[in-house]
């Protein structure tokens, strides 16, 4: 799965009328690299650090991600489950 972590739609407000574009590669890398533990963490936020919109998160590496973060705000939160969930079109 490719996320783009430079660029992260952020909802500003509860009703989802006001979104903002956030740079997260840099404070989601140090958020795992600081609060992680074990050498996945550790290459994982290397790997998001050193990303770009191309770089692509194995299941285990996404996995990783939705624990860290259930561990964010909830405008966050919001913001990576429309990532790591898409809709599914049926």
């Amino acid at each position: 799965m490719k996320i783009n972590f430079d660029k992260i739609e952020v909802y500003t407000d509860l009703s989802k009328t006001h979104a903002v574009i956030q740079n997260m590669r840099k404070d989601f890398a140090n958020f795992i690299y600081t609060q992680g533990n074990g050498i996945a963490a550790h290459a994982l936020a290397l790997k998001i650090f050193n990303g770009n919109e191309e770089t692509d998160y194995d299941e285990r590496e996404v996995a990783i991600i939705r624990d860290f973060v259930n561990g964010c705000t909830p405008c966050v939160i919001d913001a990576f489950n429309a990532i790591l969930n898409p809709p599914s079109h049926e």
